[in-house]
């Protein structure tokens, strides 16, 4: 074969288009992604709690695959941008082995190809980008399809050799986690459509092929049902109590939660792309970019198609093919929910955050059902292609609005953090810091309490004490007050001093006190602020529940020495823009530096910038004041005043009544103040 035919066949080969293809559905600006979600603690406590503490975190859940985590992580290291690339190079294996297997079942297809191609970009999973977490997901995906595949070249190479790699990478996913278990029976599927005989002799052989894996599925299922005592120790088997309450209701709610997640995962899954777009909400560059790679993939996937050589035997493709893929498809996606049907509807999935995370396991059934249908279309081939080039394509573009969220959720979570070390470079350990809910999907509170800790914990180092007595355990916590006040969780409604409370954290427990809280607000573009527990009980901008825990913070609990040291994947600091200086303004106030405080203000104008929260001006006004600068301290209050007379007026008041009591001598400026704010209507 002349060079030039070797190099076009090798770059049209499959695994090329499914490389370009993960590219650009989850490549794009990867190096500004981060960690998320349950990845965030999960670092902090490998890195900071060690390797013995992850695996009590995992203990309660999965704890196969906790192992597989103490492999990886020392070898990556805590570097986002390297779990994101190594998602990327599992996320396309994936695809391209179930090519390989269905190549195998069916050589002379193209449908394989699509099918692949399809269940690589599949738009109804949205989590792909929290790296760490998915790399350990497509790590055991990637086990239990080159198991299958070992199974495929065992029967038809007749070597049972084959069988020894397949049997050790089944046990793999069936000891490691839940997702993929009851697809485990999906290999007999396929040994059903290897073995050609009579019905029963092809009964008989594959149930005599299976027998190992069948084995290996009793004996681990036996496991997890009567020795591994946490099994359910996060979702409990509700359909098998509906059955047992009332069978007939049972089945009927089987049924219903069952067409619930057909209709979820595969009809609105694949039309999920094609959604109008909120460019309102979603930003112009965000729109555009999608709009591009979803154009760009498109005519790739045309292109690539076209030239390939499966496509040009469109209309030999058989009718026992494409009715074998729609079968096939349908079984894949039942086996594929096993799981979730014995949780019921806890585990429905969705497709938002974060229960579109139960699409993972239905992804390949969806894909080989839609693949189906477009072989049922064989007769218009032009329509065919340009019907499956654009479902790809716009899959790319959904994923790349994801990918926005998830790039806007990383930097919101770094300038909380960044704005947090510059306002409180440390913290009395104990500590517990309630704030707002965060303008953030993919991270909770107890994702962030991971992170805290990591950072502050640098920062309780007495001045002589050496780096190895450091006590590296759970000495903060974040909880969101809309979430931790609740009735039923730590704070049970106990807004109130010396509240004791524990939150177990699986690795650790933290140990807490309600006399021991900052309660933080942090609503960008406005600057993450330390509440005030005198001003901002009357604060109406605040978030009702917020507003309610106020009065316990206690900025006290911050200190200057020692400052927090943020990891480098925080790093490089933010912009030091209008919050840096009135943070460090409001620590200056904190420590009675007045003259500081003005300071701060007159280079914070110098930038040319201006506060987003009129509450932000407080810390000048009484700076001013104090400072014996009247007239500027009163322009500036009759300024936020103008902002709403009635939200402002309760806490401009509260501010000039504390300024009376701390500055002597300012009883008239006082009055005229009040007088200015109508204080005593």
């Amino acid at each position: 074969m002349p060079l030039r035919s070797r190099l076009s066949s090798f770059i049209l080969h499959p695994s090329f288009f499914f490389l370009a293809l993960a590219l650009l559905a989850y490549a794009p600006f990867f190096w500004e992604r981060g960690f998320y979600w349950d990845e965030a603690p999960w670092t902090w406590i490998y890195y900071r709690l060690g390797p013995a503490a992850l695996t009590q975190t995992f203990s309660t859940s999965r704890p196969f695959w906790g192992m597989i985590y103490q492999v990886t992580l020392p070898l990556v290291g805590p570097y986002p941008w390297v779990w994101q690339l190594l998602m990327i190079v599992l996320r396309w294996l994936t695809a391209v082995l179930v090519w390989k297997l269905f190549s195998r079942l069916f050589p002379q297809s193209r449908l394989p190809l699509w099918a692949a191609a399809l269940f690589l970009v599949y738009p109804g999973l949205g989590q792909n980008f929290i790296s760490l977490m998915y790399t350990h997901f497509y790590i055991v995906l990637n086990a239990f399809l080159l198991s299958l595949y070992f199974s495929v070249l065992a029967l038809q190479k007749r070597d049972w050799r084959w069988h020894i790699p397949a049997l050790a990478l089944s046990i793999v996913n069936l000891l490691t986690m839940e997702y993929f278990y009851f697809l485990e029976f999906f290999r007999l599927v396929i040994f059903w459509f290897l073995i050609d005989a009579s019905f029963k002799a092809r009964l008989r052989r594959v149930l005599l092929v299976s027998l190992s894996y069948l084995s290996t599925f009793l004996l681990v299922t036996a496991w997890r049902a009567f020795f591994f005592t946490n099994q359910n120790a996060s979702y409990s088997y509700q359909t098998l109590d509906d059955l047992r309450a009332n069978f007939l209701w049972g089945i009927g709610k089987l049924l219903w939660n069952m067409l619930h997640a057909f209709w979820t995962t595969v009809p609105l899954a694949w039309l999920f792309p094609f959604e109008p777009v909120d460019v309102s909400s979603l930003g112009l560059f965000t729109t555009i970019g999608a709009l591009t790679l979803a154009f760009a993939a498109t005519l790739l996937t045309g292109l690539y198609l076209r030239s390939h050589h499966l496509s040009l035997v469109t209309h030999h493709e058989l009718p026992t093919t494409k009715s074998s893929f729609l079968l096939l498809g349908l079984l894949a996606w039942l086996l594929g929910g096993g799981a979730f049907w014995l949780v019921g509807e806890r585990t429905l999935p969705q497709l938002h955050f974060s229960a579109d995370r139960f699409t993972l396991s239905f992804m390949l059934g969806s894909s080989l059902l839609l693949v189906a249908l477009l072989g049922f279309l064989s007769r218009f081939p032009r329509l065919q292609l340009t019907l499956l080039a654009l479902l790809i394509g716009f899959s790319v573009g959904k994923h790349f609005q994801t990918n926005a969220t998830y790039r806007r959720d990383w930097d919101t979570q770094r300038a909380f953090f960044w704005q947090m070390a510059w306002r409180a470079p440390s913290l009395e350990p104990g500590t517990t810091l309630i704030t707002n809910d965060l303008p953030v999907t993919v991270f909770s509170d107890n994702s962030l309490s991971g992170p805290l800790n990591w950072i502050y914990n640098s920062s309780i180092l007495e001045d002589n004490q050496p780096q190895e007595t450091l006590d590296p355990g759970m000495n903060y916590i974040l909880y969101f007050a809309s979430v931790r006040a609740q009735e039923g969780r730590a704070l049970a409604g106990k807004l109130q001093p010396g509240h004791a409370f524990e939150q177990n954290y699986l690795a650790t427990t933290f140990y807490g006190n309600t006399s021991q809280v900052i309660v933080v607000n942090f609503s960008p573009p406005g600057c993450l602020r330390v509440l005030d527990p005198e001003i901002d009980p009357l604060n109406k901008l605040l978030p009702p529940d917020l507003r309610d825990a106020a009065f316990l913070s206690n900025p006290a609990l911050i200190r200057a020495q020692n400052p927090a040291a943020l990891p480098g994947f925080y790093q490089p600091e933010i912009a030091r823009s209008w919050c840096y200086y009135f943070s460090k303004a409001e620590l200056a106030r904190q420590n009675g530096d007045w003259q500081a405080v003005i300071d701060l203000h007159r280079q914070a104008q110098a930038l040319g910038d201006r506060p987003n929260d009129p509450l932000e001006n407080f810390v000048f006004i009484e700076a001013y004041a104090h400072t014996g600068d009247w007239q500027q301290a009163r322009t500036m209050t009759r300024d936020a005043y103008r902002f709403s007379r009635e939200v402002m007026r309760p806490t401009l008041c509260a501010l000039w009544g504390r300024i009376g009591r701390e500055v002597p001598n300012s009883a008239e400026m006082i009055q005229a103040a009040r007088e200015d704010l109508s204080c005593g209507d």
